[in-house]
Protein backbone atom coordinates (compact mmCIF):
# COMPACT_ATOMS: atom_id res chain seq x y z
CA UNK A 1 0.00 0.00 0.00
CA UNK A 2 2.84 2.33 0.95
CA UNK A 3 4.60 1.44 -2.30
CA UNK A 4 1.48 2.30 -4.37
CA UNK A 5 1.11 5.63 -2.58
CA UNK A 6 4.75 6.49 -3.24
CA UNK A 7 4.40 5.66 -6.93
CA UNK A 8 1.25 7.83 -7.12
CA UNK A 9 2.97 10.80 -5.51
CA UNK A 10 5.96 10.46 -7.87
CA UNK A 11 3.62 10.40 -10.86
CA UNK A 12 1.89 13.59 -9.69
CA UNK A 13 5.23 15.34 -9.17
CA UNK A 14 6.39 14.31 -12.67
CA UNK A 15 3.19 15.62 -14.23
CA UNK A 16 3.59 18.94 -12.42
CA UNK A 17 7.16 19.28 -13.63
CA UNK A 18 6.12 18.49 -17.18
CA UNK A 19 3.28 21.01 -16.94
CA UNK A 20 5.67 23.72 -15.74
CA UNK A 21 8.06 22.94 -18.54
CA UNK A 22 5.27 23.33 -21.14
CA UNK A 23 3.84 26.53 -19.79
CA UNK A 24 7.16 28.29 -19.16
CA UNK A 25 9.75 27.15 -21.72
CA UNK A 26 13.30 27.95 -20.80
CA UNK A 27 14.10 29.62 -24.18
CA UNK A 28 10.97 31.77 -24.71
CA UNK A 29 11.26 33.95 -27.82
CA UNK A 30 11.68 37.70 -27.20
CA UNK A 31 8.96 39.96 -28.66
CA UNK A 32 9.76 41.03 -32.23
CA UNK A 33 11.10 44.57 -32.67
CA UNK A 34 9.31 46.42 -35.47
CA UNK A 35 11.67 47.52 -38.21
CA UNK A 36 12.07 51.22 -38.87
CA UNK A 37 10.73 52.71 -42.09
CA UNK A 38 13.65 53.67 -44.34
CA UNK A 39 12.78 57.27 -45.09
CA UNK A 40 14.34 59.76 -47.50
CA UNK A 41 13.95 63.53 -46.97
CA UNK A 42 14.73 65.76 -49.96
CA UNK A 43 16.90 68.75 -48.93
CA UNK A 44 18.43 69.99 -52.19
CA UNK A 45 17.93 73.34 -53.96
CA UNK A 46 14.23 74.25 -53.89
CA UNK A 47 13.58 72.66 -50.50
CA UNK A 48 13.67 75.89 -48.56
CA UNK A 49 12.09 77.80 -45.73
CA UNK A 50 11.63 77.07 -42.04
CA UNK A 51 9.17 74.33 -42.92
CA UNK A 52 12.09 72.22 -44.16
CA UNK A 53 13.86 72.51 -40.80
CA UNK A 54 10.66 71.88 -38.89
CA UNK A 55 9.92 68.80 -40.97
CA UNK A 56 13.46 67.54 -40.47
CA UNK A 57 13.07 67.98 -36.73
CA UNK A 58 9.74 66.09 -36.62
CA UNK A 59 11.00 63.25 -38.80
CA UNK A 60 14.32 62.98 -36.95
CA UNK A 61 12.54 62.64 -33.61
CA UNK A 62 10.12 59.99 -34.90
CA UNK A 63 11.53 56.67 -33.62
CA UNK A 64 9.63 54.62 -36.21
CA UNK A 65 11.64 56.24 -39.03
CA UNK A 66 15.23 55.74 -40.17
CA UNK A 67 15.90 59.13 -41.76
CA UNK A 68 18.31 59.87 -44.58
CA UNK A 69 18.82 63.33 -46.12
CA UNK A 70 18.78 63.14 -49.92
CA UNK A 71 19.98 65.45 -52.70
CA UNK A 72 19.25 65.41 -56.41
CA UNK A 73 22.58 63.70 -57.00
CA UNK A 74 21.58 60.97 -54.54
CA UNK A 75 18.40 60.34 -56.53
CA UNK A 76 20.33 60.18 -59.78
CA UNK A 77 22.78 57.68 -58.25
CA UNK A 78 20.03 55.27 -57.18
CA UNK A 79 19.52 56.17 -53.50
CA UNK A 80 15.75 55.64 -53.80
CA UNK A 81 16.36 51.91 -54.22
CA UNK A 82 17.42 51.84 -50.56
CA UNK A 83 14.36 53.57 -49.05
CA UNK A 84 10.66 52.86 -48.61
CA UNK A 85 9.26 56.36 -48.07
CA UNK A 86 10.21 59.68 -49.67
CA UNK A 87 9.14 62.97 -48.05
CA UNK A 88 9.26 66.02 -50.33
CA UNK A 89 9.04 69.28 -48.33
CA UNK A 90 7.87 72.76 -49.25
CA UNK A 91 9.79 75.47 -51.07
CA UNK A 92 9.94 75.80 -54.84
CA UNK A 93 8.83 72.80 -56.89
CA UNK A 94 10.43 74.40 -59.95
CA UNK A 95 13.83 74.45 -58.24
CA UNK A 96 13.28 70.99 -56.78
CA UNK A 97 12.65 69.66 -60.30
CA UNK A 98 15.75 71.47 -61.52
CA UNK A 99 17.94 70.07 -58.75
CA UNK A 100 16.68 66.55 -59.42
CA UNK A 101 17.25 66.95 -63.18
CA UNK A 102 15.41 64.66 -65.64
CA UNK A 103 17.34 61.61 -64.42
CA UNK A 104 16.30 62.25 -60.82
CA UNK A 105 12.65 62.83 -61.77
CA UNK A 106 12.70 59.56 -63.70
CA UNK A 107 14.15 57.82 -60.64
CA UNK A 108 11.38 59.36 -58.50
CA UNK A 109 8.64 58.12 -60.83
CA UNK A 110 10.17 54.65 -61.00
CA UNK A 111 10.49 54.56 -57.20
CA UNK A 112 6.76 55.15 -56.72
CA UNK A 113 5.74 53.03 -59.71
CA UNK A 114 7.63 50.06 -58.25
CA UNK A 115 5.89 50.30 -54.88
CA UNK A 116 7.55 53.21 -53.03
CA UNK A 117 5.59 55.60 -50.81
CA UNK A 118 5.56 59.38 -51.34
CA UNK A 119 4.48 62.19 -48.99
CA UNK A 120 4.53 65.73 -50.42
CA UNK A 121 4.11 69.04 -48.58
CA UNK A 122 3.26 72.27 -50.47
CA UNK A 123 5.91 72.21 -53.24
CA UNK A 124 5.89 68.44 -52.78
CA UNK A 125 2.15 68.59 -53.61
CA UNK A 126 2.99 70.50 -56.80
CA UNK A 127 5.51 67.79 -57.78
CA UNK A 128 2.63 65.27 -57.97
CA UNK A 129 0.42 67.30 -60.34
CA UNK A 130 -0.34 66.31 -63.91
CA UNK A 131 2.03 68.69 -65.70
CA UNK A 132 4.87 67.94 -68.07
CA UNK A 133 6.97 70.32 -65.93
CA UNK A 134 6.33 68.16 -62.84
CA UNK A 135 6.37 64.43 -62.04
CA UNK A 136 2.69 63.80 -62.92
CA UNK A 137 2.00 61.20 -60.23
CA UNK A 138 -1.69 62.08 -59.73
CA UNK A 139 -4.46 63.29 -62.08
CA UNK A 140 -4.80 66.82 -60.69
CA UNK A 141 -4.45 69.96 -62.81
CA UNK A 142 -2.62 73.07 -61.56
CA UNK A 143 -4.60 76.35 -61.28
CA UNK A 144 -1.91 79.08 -61.28
CA UNK A 145 -4.29 82.04 -61.03
CA UNK A 146 -5.74 80.86 -57.68
CA UNK A 147 -2.53 80.92 -55.62
CA UNK A 148 -2.86 83.07 -52.49
CA UNK A 149 -0.63 84.72 -49.91
CA UNK A 150 0.54 83.30 -46.59
CA UNK A 151 -1.90 82.91 -43.72
CA UNK A 152 -4.09 80.59 -41.68
CA UNK A 153 -7.01 78.98 -43.50
CA UNK A 154 -9.54 76.25 -42.73
CA UNK A 155 -9.84 72.82 -44.29
CA UNK A 156 -12.50 70.15 -43.91
CA UNK A 157 -11.20 66.59 -43.69
CA UNK A 158 -13.82 64.10 -44.89
CA UNK A 159 -14.78 61.01 -42.84
CA UNK A 160 -13.19 58.86 -45.57
CA UNK A 161 -10.03 60.97 -45.37
CA UNK A 162 -9.97 60.65 -41.58
CA UNK A 163 -10.17 56.86 -41.88
CA UNK A 164 -7.28 56.83 -44.35
CA UNK A 165 -5.14 59.07 -42.12
CA UNK A 166 -6.34 57.46 -38.87
CA UNK A 167 -7.18 60.87 -37.36
CA UNK A 168 -10.34 62.80 -36.47
CA UNK A 169 -12.48 64.14 -39.29
CA UNK A 170 -13.83 67.67 -39.42
CA UNK A 171 -12.42 71.19 -39.60
CA UNK A 172 -8.74 72.04 -39.09
CA UNK A 173 -7.02 75.45 -38.99
CA UNK A 174 -3.84 75.09 -41.04
CA UNK A 175 -0.93 77.22 -42.26
CA UNK A 176 -1.10 78.02 -45.97
CA UNK A 177 1.99 79.56 -47.60
CA UNK A 178 1.43 80.20 -51.30
CA UNK A 179 0.81 76.52 -51.85
CA UNK A 180 -0.28 75.13 -55.23
CA UNK A 181 -3.99 75.02 -56.02
CA UNK A 182 -5.39 72.23 -58.18
CA UNK A 183 -8.54 70.60 -59.46
CA UNK A 184 -9.35 66.99 -60.20
CA UNK A 185 -8.35 65.87 -63.68
CA UNK A 186 -10.53 64.04 -66.17
CA UNK A 187 -8.37 60.94 -66.59
CA UNK A 188 -8.19 57.84 -64.39
CA UNK A 189 -10.27 59.26 -61.54
CA UNK A 190 -10.32 55.89 -59.83
CA UNK A 191 -6.63 56.19 -58.95
CA UNK A 192 -7.02 59.28 -56.73
CA UNK A 193 -9.15 60.82 -54.03
CA UNK A 194 -9.55 64.28 -52.47
CA UNK A 195 -9.45 63.83 -48.70
CA UNK A 196 -9.75 67.47 -47.59
CA UNK A 197 -10.86 70.76 -49.16
CA UNK A 198 -10.16 74.40 -48.34
CA UNK A 199 -13.04 76.11 -46.57
CA UNK A 200 -11.49 79.57 -46.52
CA UNK A 201 -8.98 81.45 -48.65
CA UNK A 202 -6.34 84.18 -48.40
CA UNK A 203 -5.81 87.00 -50.85
CA UNK A 204 -3.85 86.72 -54.09
CA UNK A 205 -0.15 87.46 -54.12
CA UNK A 206 1.28 90.13 -56.47
CA UNK A 207 -1.41 89.68 -59.12
CA UNK A 208 -5.19 89.46 -59.54
CA UNK A 209 -6.27 85.99 -58.47
CA UNK A 210 -9.22 83.81 -57.61
CA UNK A 211 -10.32 82.31 -54.32
CA UNK A 212 -9.22 78.72 -53.82
CA UNK A 213 -12.26 77.98 -51.64
CA UNK A 214 -13.38 74.34 -51.96
CA UNK A 215 -10.32 73.26 -53.96
CA UNK A 216 -8.35 70.13 -52.92
CA UNK A 217 -6.11 70.67 -49.87
CA UNK A 218 -5.09 67.05 -49.28
CA UNK A 219 -5.00 64.42 -52.02
CA UNK A 220 -4.00 60.80 -52.25
CA UNK A 221 -3.85 58.06 -54.84
CA UNK A 222 -1.79 55.37 -56.46
CA UNK A 223 0.85 55.50 -59.15
CA UNK A 224 1.75 52.07 -60.40
CA UNK A 225 2.28 49.91 -57.30
CA UNK A 226 3.09 52.88 -55.07
CA UNK A 227 1.05 55.18 -52.84
CA UNK A 228 1.06 58.98 -53.03
CA UNK A 229 -0.34 61.53 -50.59
CA UNK A 230 0.19 65.30 -50.53
CA UNK A 231 -0.96 68.49 -48.80
CA UNK A 232 -0.78 71.96 -50.33
CA UNK A 233 -0.71 73.44 -46.81
CA UNK A 234 1.95 73.02 -44.08
CA UNK A 235 0.89 70.55 -41.35
CA UNK A 236 4.33 70.70 -39.71
CA UNK A 237 4.09 74.32 -38.50
CA UNK A 238 1.36 73.99 -35.86
CA UNK A 239 1.21 71.44 -33.03
CA UNK A 240 -2.52 71.04 -33.71
CA UNK A 241 -2.00 69.83 -37.28
CA UNK A 242 1.10 67.65 -36.92
CA UNK A 243 -1.22 64.66 -36.52
CA UNK A 244 -2.15 65.22 -40.18
CA UNK A 245 1.51 64.86 -41.19
CA UNK A 246 1.83 61.58 -39.33
CA UNK A 247 -1.55 60.58 -40.72
CA UNK A 248 -0.12 61.02 -44.21
CA UNK A 249 2.75 58.69 -43.32
CA UNK A 250 0.23 56.18 -41.96
CA UNK A 251 -1.84 56.42 -45.15
CA UNK A 252 1.03 55.33 -47.40
CA UNK A 253 2.92 52.97 -45.08
CA UNK A 254 0.26 51.54 -42.76
CA UNK A 255 2.47 52.38 -39.74
CA UNK A 256 1.54 54.70 -36.86
CA UNK A 257 4.26 57.25 -36.13
CA UNK A 258 4.74 60.01 -33.57
CA UNK A 259 7.73 62.19 -32.59
CA UNK A 260 9.44 61.91 -29.21
CA UNK A 261 11.01 65.27 -28.41
CA UNK A 262 14.10 65.75 -26.19
CA UNK A 263 13.43 66.70 -22.59
CA UNK A 264 14.40 70.23 -21.52
CA UNK A 265 15.69 71.63 -18.26
CA UNK A 266 13.51 74.07 -16.39
CA UNK A 267 14.01 77.53 -17.95
CA UNK A 268 16.32 76.55 -20.85
CA UNK A 269 18.25 79.19 -22.79
CA UNK A 270 15.91 80.46 -25.50
CA UNK A 271 17.57 80.63 -28.91
CA UNK A 272 16.30 81.98 -32.23
CA UNK A 273 18.02 80.28 -35.19
CA UNK A 274 18.10 82.41 -38.33
CA UNK A 275 17.85 80.03 -41.25
CA UNK A 276 19.96 81.39 -44.13
CA UNK A 277 19.60 78.13 -46.10
CA UNK A 278 16.97 79.58 -48.49
CA UNK A 279 19.63 82.04 -49.68
CA UNK A 280 22.65 79.75 -49.49
CA UNK A 281 21.15 76.34 -50.30
CA UNK A 282 22.92 74.79 -47.29
CA UNK A 283 19.91 72.94 -45.87
CA UNK A 284 22.06 70.09 -44.61
CA UNK A 285 24.16 72.43 -42.46
CA UNK A 286 21.07 74.20 -41.13
CA UNK A 287 19.39 70.90 -40.23
CA UNK A 288 22.55 69.69 -38.49
CA UNK A 289 22.77 72.93 -36.47
CA UNK A 290 19.10 72.87 -35.52
CA UNK A 291 19.12 69.25 -34.35
CA UNK A 292 22.32 69.80 -32.35
CA UNK A 293 20.83 72.82 -30.56
CA UNK A 294 17.50 71.10 -30.02
CA UNK A 295 19.10 67.97 -28.59
CA UNK A 296 20.59 69.93 -25.68
CA UNK A 297 18.36 69.93 -22.57
CA UNK A 298 19.73 73.38 -21.74
CA UNK A 299 18.56 74.99 -25.01
CA UNK A 300 15.13 75.71 -26.46
CA UNK A 301 15.29 76.70 -30.13
CA UNK A 302 12.92 78.47 -32.51
CA UNK A 303 13.45 79.47 -36.12
CA UNK A 304 13.18 82.89 -37.66
CA UNK A 305 14.18 86.54 -37.31
CA UNK A 306 11.45 89.00 -36.45
CA UNK A 307 10.76 91.65 -33.85
CA UNK A 308 8.07 89.50 -32.22
CA UNK A 309 10.33 86.44 -32.03
CA UNK A 310 13.28 88.37 -30.59
CA UNK A 311 11.05 89.65 -27.78
CA UNK A 312 10.77 86.06 -26.55
CA UNK A 313 14.35 84.75 -26.82
CA UNK A 314 17.69 85.34 -25.11
CA UNK A 315 20.02 84.61 -28.04
CA UNK A 316 19.96 85.04 -31.81
CA UNK A 317 22.13 82.47 -33.62
CA UNK A 318 23.46 83.43 -37.06
CA UNK A 319 24.94 80.34 -38.78
CA UNK A 320 28.03 80.33 -40.97
CA UNK A 321 26.98 82.07 -44.20
CA UNK A 322 28.47 83.97 -47.17
CA UNK A 323 29.20 87.67 -46.68
CA UNK A 324 26.38 88.73 -48.99
CA UNK A 325 23.82 87.55 -46.40
CA UNK A 326 24.78 90.36 -44.02
CA UNK A 327 24.77 92.86 -46.89
CA UNK A 328 21.22 91.80 -47.74
CA UNK A 329 20.11 92.13 -44.11
CA UNK A 330 21.78 95.53 -43.74
CA UNK A 331 19.70 96.90 -46.62
CA UNK A 332 16.43 96.24 -44.81
CA UNK A 333 14.90 96.63 -41.37
CA UNK A 334 16.27 93.37 -39.92
CA UNK A 335 19.65 94.90 -39.08
CA UNK A 336 17.88 97.52 -36.97
CA UNK A 337 15.84 94.85 -35.19
CA UNK A 338 19.04 92.96 -34.34
CA UNK A 339 20.74 96.12 -33.00
CA UNK A 340 17.71 96.95 -30.86
CA UNK A 341 17.71 93.36 -29.56
CA UNK A 342 21.37 93.68 -28.48
CA UNK A 343 20.81 97.15 -26.98
CA UNK A 344 18.13 95.60 -24.77
CA UNK A 345 20.45 92.87 -23.50
CA UNK A 346 19.93 90.16 -26.11
CA UNK A 347 23.00 88.32 -27.35
CA UNK A 348 23.85 87.56 -30.98
CA UNK A 349 26.16 84.70 -31.94
CA UNK A 350 27.62 85.20 -35.44
CA UNK A 351 29.41 82.13 -36.81
CA UNK A 352 32.18 82.38 -39.38
CA UNK A 353 33.78 85.24 -41.35
CA UNK A 354 30.63 86.00 -43.35
CA UNK A 355 29.42 88.27 -40.54
CA UNK A 356 32.69 90.21 -40.15
CA UNK A 357 31.11 93.33 -41.64
CA UNK A 358 28.60 93.58 -38.81
CA UNK A 359 29.34 96.61 -36.60
CA UNK A 360 30.86 95.80 -33.20
CA UNK A 361 28.58 95.57 -30.17
CA UNK A 362 29.12 94.48 -26.58
CA UNK A 363 26.51 91.74 -27.03
CA UNK A 364 27.79 90.51 -30.41
CA UNK A 365 29.83 87.32 -30.05
CA UNK A 366 31.86 86.24 -33.05
CA UNK A 367 32.51 82.49 -33.27
CA UNK A 368 34.90 80.66 -35.65
CA UNK A 369 33.35 78.52 -38.38
CA UNK A 370 33.08 74.87 -37.37
CA UNK A 371 32.37 75.60 -33.70
CA UNK A 372 29.71 73.35 -32.16
CA UNK A 373 26.49 75.39 -31.94
CA UNK A 374 25.74 74.00 -28.47
CA UNK A 375 29.22 74.93 -27.24
CA UNK A 376 28.86 78.42 -28.74
CA UNK A 377 25.54 79.03 -26.96
CA UNK A 378 26.64 77.65 -23.59
CA UNK A 379 29.95 79.52 -23.62
CA UNK A 380 28.21 82.77 -24.59
CA UNK A 381 25.78 82.42 -21.68
CA UNK A 382 28.54 81.46 -19.25
CA UNK A 383 26.97 78.07 -18.66
CA UNK A 384 30.09 76.20 -19.82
Amino acid sequence: MKKSASLFLCSIALLLLCGCACTAPRNAAAPAVEKKIKTGFYIDLGSRGNGVLELARLLSYTPQLELRLLTGEDLRKGALKEIELLVMPGGSSKLQMRSMAPEGVKALREFVQNGGSYVGICAGFHITLNRKERAALLPYTYIPEAVGAKGHVFIDLSPEGADILNVKSGRYRVVYSRGPVAREGAWDKGSCQTLARYKSSVGPVNRPGKSFFNTPALICGTFGKGKVIATSFHPEYDAGTRALLHGCIYAVTGRKTAPVFPRKNFHPFRVAYYNTAPMTGNNQGAIKDLLALDSSPAISVQMGLSEQLLENVDILYLPDSPAHIWKDLAKGYLAGIMTCFMDNGGRVIAVGPGWDQMPSHRNLHRVPAGTSPVKAVLETTGAN
